[in-house]
């Protein structure tokens, strides 16, 4: 049996702000935990085409994460149908998806952390603030996102731990 890998969407609006950085941010915490994941990103009402913001793309960089290369793509059924979980920014966002796959893994970004974490419901929307409201809505991000991850890290070793122990003999055992 072959696996492939986890596969997460991260979902806002433009795809050039908040969903950019948080898909750089858990492709680097996936790969430092050892998890087999692929992660892409898109948005609901994308500049198709365009690039990440110069504050996210800054924002990110400081974090040692680089997005300069990201293309922004439009949220579509076969990006839902591609995922595993998609991971949505604002309530909307995940309307959207559920409008498009009532049977998708959705879920809130701000729902991922421990209660008080975040600031409010949603991850706020970045677009035309400064620098430092980047800084704290990629912070909010990476709160929740690094939870995540780690959730996600856990289980599957877990698994393959089971998996692992079933394959070999019971102590005492014959093959």
């Amino acid at each position: 049996m072959t696996s492939r890998p986890y596969r997460v969407l991260v979902v806002c609006t433009g795809n050039t702000c908040r969903s950019p950085m948080a898909e750089g941010l858990l492709r680097a915490r996936f790969a430092e935990l050892g998890v087999d994941a692929e992660v892409r990103s898109a948005g609901t009402f994308a500049v198709i085409g365009g690039s990440a913001q110069k504050h996210a793309v800054a924002t990110a960089a400081r974090a040692g994460i680089d997005i300069s290369g990201h293309v922004a793509r439009q949220l579509d059924a076969e990006l839902v149908a591609w995922s595993d979980t998609v991971l949505c920014m604002a309530r909307s966002h995940a309307a959207a998806v559920r409008a498009i796959d009532s049977t998708a893994d959705v879920r809130l970004v701000a729902e991922l952390a421990r209660e008080g974490e975040v600031r409010g419901d949603d991850i706020r929307d970045p677009m035309g603030w400064d620098e430092e409201v980047y800084r704290e809505v990629f912070e909010d991000m990476r709160t929740c996102l690094e939870a995540f991850a780690e959730r996600h890290a856990e289980l599957t070793s877990s698994a393959g731990a089971e998996l692992t122990s079933e394959a070999r003999p019971a102590p005492g055992g014959v093959d």
